[in-house]
């Protein structure tokens, strides 16, 4: 799993805005619905099948995972309502396995939870949702770049035009920090942003979110389902602390939950004058 995730990271970029108080990251995809898509390619796949594997494909516009083993009943995955496909596993032992190391929620959600994930994303457009295929004895799955369309990589300001409506547009300066196909100097991600104060009235400096809050919003958009016991254990310190953030950036009202505690999502409200 780690190898995969890396491998997908390493080649693929993270964009981000400069908001009035904290930074918005813009990815090219939930890496937590491309990790529920790997899961669910490890667990179904037909081991059966002598030299199969499951492939991990990279293009400019998408990923395709690729694994051997269609669905079990014999439909065509294509021609089904994944919220209505029933829970079969070909592997239980492995799904019980990954279910202790707490990969995966439930048995059968893992078709919606991708779906679910990508769409919570603030640079989401409809139509790029996650598609699955069945094709002979292989399944697919291709999550689409919400950075791309059929020109190429949309520009970052386009990107944060799309979601959030009152976006002034400037022209690209040299002193603007656009960065397009850059690596940061922590990692091997590649990232490009723009940093401007163009959300809103800048005549008034609004409040800077702490370092822990804004590591919760990139948490968030990694993986709007994600706890707060676990934001605890990847930011290192306490869920008090968490708790206490979390209050903060809902006051701010940049946070805001959806659903259940138990099978919610987190979403980040990009533009909050514009909320229902």
């Amino acid at each position: 799993m780690k190898y995969g995730m890396d491998f997908i990271k390493n080649y693929t970029m993270s964009g981000w805005v400069k908001m009035p108080n904290y930074r918005l990251n813009l990815p090219d995809y939930s890496d937590r619905a491309i990790f529920e898509g790997l899961v669910n390619h490890l667990i179904h796949r037909d081991y059966t099948v002598m030299g199969g594997e499951v492939h991990i494909d990279i293009y400019d516009d998408r990923v395709e995972l690729v694994s051997p083993g269609a669905m079990l009943d014999g439909t065509q995955i294509q021609d089904r309502d994944i919220y209505k496909v029933p829970s079969m596993s070909r592997n239980p032992v492995i799904a019980d396995v990954f279910t202790q190391l707490d990969y995966m929620e439930k048995r059968g959600s893992g078709l919606r939870k991708m779906r679910e994930l990508t769409e919570k994303l603030p640079n989401f457009l409809q139509g790029k949702e996650p598609q699955y295929q069945t094709e002979a004895t292989s399944f697919y799955t291709t999550f689409y770049n919400l950075n791309w369309d059929e020109n190429g990589r949309i520009p970052v300001e386009e990107v944060a035009n799309r979601v959030n409506s009152t976006l002034e547009k400037y022209p690209v300066n040299e002193e603007c920090s656009v960065e397009k196909f850059g690596v940061n100097e922590k990692g091997s991600v590649k990232k490009f942003g723009v940093n401007a104060n163009r959300f809103g009235d800048t005549s008034k400096t609004p409040k800077k979110v702490s370092k822990t809050a804004q590591k919760i919003i990139d948490l968030v958009i990694s993986d709007p389902s994600i706890t707060a016991d676990n934001m605890a254990n990847k930011i290192g310190v306490t869920k008090r602390a968490i708790e206490k953030n979390i209050k903060s950036l809902r006051d701010m009202e940049i946070l805001a939950h959806e659903g259940s505690d138990k099978a919610g999502y987190w979403r980040i409200i990009v533009n909050p004058q514009t909320e229902q």
